[in-house]
């Protein structure tokens, strides 16, 4: 299982957080009690959602299947796609551009380097793995992905 990071970004869970608390103390105040506590109960089940969801690849070599979706408090969304080949893992080079502006309207660009790893598959098929901006650090990862999937 490959990780690739949260589905729901940081402000989005605190924003949601707070709704979440606020629709509680709001349904105590206009609720009879215990239609107040059932329904605390179940807005409160957003939070882990929003906390507890990821990205993630699986991929079963004894069942030829990579599997692609998201992983939510132990369930898996997305459907599996079965593969005749793994082929190799790969990384590429990305330049990236970023230009920031200013109020007084002058700008400003933010050039780098990104590396993306790969996973080919069937013959030309790929999928993203990871991505980051240190070599070295996305090589050490997939050096670990390459020896678990057992590709040269």
């Amino acid at each position: 299982m490959i990780n690739q990071g949260r589905t729901v970004p940081l402000t989005f869970r605190l924003v949601g957080m707070v709704i979440v608390i606020v629709a509680v103390v709001f349904s105590m105040q206009i609720f009879s009690e215990v239609l107040a506590i059932l329904l605390a109960m179940v807005l409160s089940l957003i939070v882990p959602m929003l906390w507890f969801s990821f990205q993630i690849i699986t991929i079963d070599p004894s069942a030829q299947e990579i599997h692609y979706g998201t992983w939510l408090m132990g369930y898996k969304t997305g459907k599996p796609k079965k593969y005749h080949s793994l082929d190799k893992i790969f990384i590429n080079r990305v330049k990236t551009s970023q230009t920031m502006y200013s109020r007084s309207n002058t700008s400003h660009t933010a050039k780098g380097v990104e590396y993306h790893a790969y996973l080919k598959f069937n013959e030309e098929e790929k999928i993203f793995l990871a991505s980051d901006k240190d070599e070295k650090r996305l090589e050490d990862k997939m050096i670990k992905i390459r020896e678990k999937l057992d590709l040269s």
